[in-house]
Order: C-alpha cells, then sequence, then structure tokens
C-alpha cells in the first residue's frame, strides 16, 4: 500500500513564541506529502506571515478554550488520509511524521501514537500506556513499533501531542468529543477505538520534545491556576462510560496531594490549596451535567495544501567548544538558508548533564559538559575527545534525525 498523505493540525491560544519554533520544526521534517491546519486565535495570523507561510498552512480562527471543539474543526480542514496532531508547545524530530505515518500503510491500523520527551530534550516524560475502563492509565512495555489492539475493557493510550489517526475512522467516530474541554479528550477517543476492536501502533520513535509552557490554566512552573477542566472531565469520563462516580473522591485526594507538594516546594501559596480544590470540585458539578457533543466531520474536503516545497538537503551537525557558541550559531543559520537541517553541539570542558533544544531560529541544540551525561545510562564522568563526544551523540540521534556526514567542526 502507498503512503497515505497526511494533515498535522496544530491548536494554538495565545502562545506565538511555541507556535512559531513548533513551525520550524515542522519545516525540517523528512516527510513531504503533508499539509498543516493551524487552528486558534487571531495572533497565528502574524506568526504566518513573519515565517512566510500565508500560502502554505490552513487557518482557521477559533479563540474559545475548548480543544475538542478545535480539533474538530481542524480535522474538518484536513485534506489527508491522516490526521496528526501536535500540541503548539511542542518540537517534533526531523523524522517525526515519517515515522509515526508509516504504520498506516497497513489498512487495518486506526491509531498511532509516539514518544515525549520533557524539556531538557533528554528524560522520556511519555512512553507507552494501556486505558482501563476508569480511564486510568498503566505503562506497557514497547521498544519497536507495535500493533496493539484494543478491547471493550482496554484501549492503547496515544498522547494528545504526538498522535495520529485515520481520518475516516475519526469520521465514523465524530472525532473528538466536546464536551471535554481539556483532558481526556484523547484518552475517551483512544477508549472509543478500542472498544471498536481496531489497531493502535506505538511508535517509540516518532518523537516530539514537550514543553509543558504556560497557559490559562497553569505557571510556567507547571502549577495549575485552574483545575476546573480536570474535575469536569474526570466527572464526565465516569459518567460516560458508566464508572462508578464516587472514585471521583480518590482523583481530588490526588489533585489534593499534587497541590501540597507544590505548596512544599514554593511554588504554590498555602492559601492556594484551598481555593484550587475548589475549582475542582465545581468542575465535578459541571461535568456530571454534560452529555456527549460529536462533531459530524465532513467524508471529503478540498485538496491537500503542501507544506513543504522542496526536501531539505539533510540534515548535517557541527561541533565546538562554548567559547565558539556564536560562530556555530552562525554557521547554524548559514545551512538553514541553503535548505539544510542543522544540529548544533556545544561543550564545555566539564561533566554538566546535556539538554536538547530547538531554537528560535529554526535549529536544533545540544549543550553540556565534555565529559557529562546526555542519557541516564551514561556514568556521572566520562573522558571523551571533542570529536569522539560529537561521534558519539550523532549515533545517539541518528534513530530520530537523518543525519548525513559526520559531524564537523564550524570553518574559521
Amino acid at each position: 500500500m502507498t503512503s497515505p498523505s497526511v494533515s498535522v493540525v496544530v491548536v494554538s491560544r495565545h502562545r506565538p513564541e511555541e507556535l512559531r519554533k513548533c513551525l520550524l520544526a515542522l519545516k525540517l521534517q523528512t516527510a513531504m506529502d503533508f499539509e498543516v491546519v493551524l487552528v486558534g486565535d487571531a495572533g497565528i495570523s502574524r506568526v504566518i506571515s513573519e515565517l512566510m507561510l500565508t500560502d502554505r498552512v490552513k487557518f482557521s480562527e477559533f479563540d474559545i478554550p475548548n480543544i475538542s471543539r478545535a480539533r474538530n474543526i481542524g480535522i474538518s480542514l484536513a485534506a489527508g488520509d491522516v490526521v496528526a496532531f501536535i500540541d503548539d508547545d511542542a518540537v517534533a524530530e526531523p523524522t517525526w511524521l515519517k515515522r509515526l505515518t508509516a504504520p498506516f500503510k497497513q489498512g487495518e491500523v486506526a491509531a498511532a501514537g509516539g514518544f515525549v520527551r520533557g524539556r531538557n530534550g533528554i528524560s522520556y516524560q511519555w512512553k507507552a500506556e494501556a486505558i482501563g475502563q476508569t480511564g486510568d492509565s498503566e505503562p506497557i512495555d514497547v521498544a519497536r513499533t507495535t500493533l496493539l489492539e484494543g478491547t471493550e475493557y482496554r484501549a492503547i493510550k496515544t498522547q494528545g501531542t504526538n498522535c495520529a489517526f485515520r481520518r475516516d475512522v475519526l469520521v465514523r467516530l465524530g472525532g473528538f468529543d466536546e464536551s471535554y474541554h481539556f483532558y481526556m479528550d484523547e484518552t475517551d477517543l483512544n477508549v472509543r477505538i478500542g472498544q471498536a476492536g481496531l489497531l493502535t501502533a506505538i511508535v517509540p520513535d516518532a518523537e516530539v520534545q514537550h514543553g509543558y509552557a504556560k497557559s490559562a490554566r497553569r505557571t510556567q512552573s507547571r502549577a495549575p491556576r485552574s483545575l476546573f477542566d480536570i474535575g469536569a472531565s474526570r466527572a464526565y469520563f465516569l459518567k460516560k462510560f458508566g464508572q462508578d462516580i464516587g472514585r471521583i473522591d480518590r482523583y481530588r485526594a490526588h489533585q489534593r496531594d499534587r497541590l501540597c507538594r507544590l505548596m512544599v516546594r514554593g511554588e504554590l501559596e498555602p492559601g492556594a490549596v484551598k481555593s484550587l480544590i475548589e475549582t475542582y470540585d465545581d468542575g465535578v458539578m459541571d461535568g456530571l451535567k454534560r452529555e456527549s457533543i460529536t462533531a459530524n466531520i465532513p467524508k471529503k474536503v478540498g485538496k491537500l495544501l503542501p507544506f513543504l516545497l522542496a526536501q531539505n538537503s539533510g540534515h548535517q551537525v557541527i561541533f565546538g567548544r562554548r567559547r565558539l557558541q556564536k560562530r556555530l550559531f552562525a554557521t547554524a543559520c548559514d545551512h538553514i538558508s541553503r535548505n539544510a537541517a542543522v544540529t548544533v553541539m556545544v561543550f564545555s570542558r566539564t561533566a554538566l548533564f546535556h539538554r536538547r533544544w530547538f531554537h528560535r531560529d529554526g535549529y536544533w541544540v545540544q549543550s553540556g559538559g565534555l565529559y557529562g551525561r546526555s542519557d541516564r545510562s551514561d556514568p556521572i564522568y566520562k573522558r571523551y575527545s571533542t570529536r569522539a563526544r560529537a561521534e558519539r551523540e550523532c549515533q545517539m540521534l541518528s534513530k530520530t534525525r537523518d543525519i548525513v556526514d559526520a559531524p564537523k567542526r564550524p570553518q574559521r
């Protein structure tokens, strides 16, 4: 079966800087046959214009805090056989879309999910999980692309910031249930896919890095501003799938414990714990009143709007010491101007832990100590020459970046 065409849907509200980086990372994808559909506030137009993407993305203005409805709007505009989702505060590895959508060459695959790394670009935020009847999830061990079948009692979880679904399945199931304004929206869809007995592919090498940017619901440190939507979604899920509503007390206690930990760390004022729990209780009451709202998604739409006009010329890696950082960054910008994807490796003569991040100018950076950890299995300290360290890191990155040559130092 030929590779399916793909639409990537990004929902964004009031986070232009994060969206900018998300789109720049999508420009580095090794996949070609895909479009980008943006749904969000009016400020997105400025980001699109700044990146000169006006004629290369589909955009629908929607400034209501309901991610399920926003995603359904995106699906309705999507012309691809497969619809992929990534959050605006996430950046995709260059091979992300190609790897995530490869299982759809098999006609029986309905959904796919990849792995998610956290802010430091090293530690995993999420790998693979299964969902029980109550919506609770548990880890499952998946080391390579694996097809898993859902049942009435057990579904396969995908993360909203790194998932894809066959469009005709979304049409048949009515898309995302719009009574989930935030939280558990993809869990609900996963459960319905499981109940239909459809296959989900877990693809470990399809990676994104998720930043958890601040929003109306949380601060930059991930401390909540409100628990209303979490309470509402949790209560609605239990009600919808015929579970014991009394279980809500358990989830309330979990949230209270989380708030207390944040208070101990100094990230919440003591008085905020009580007021936040009150927002959770208000949400529960609201969620118990909600009814299912599925979308009437059109079976067919217009043509795919290609996001990439040409394939990039391969992924280059340049490296050097910290004192050469300005030169390294300037060289990276030069590579980008010639349509090449770039990773810059900046090493200090220390044992500092590494981190990987995406620069706002459109290239990847890995920074840290020449002798420090870049993987949890690494020793705390190990001696390397600068080149040997760069070659070792390239080998580790080869599964998610199409690196074409050996790492190079910038020219003087």
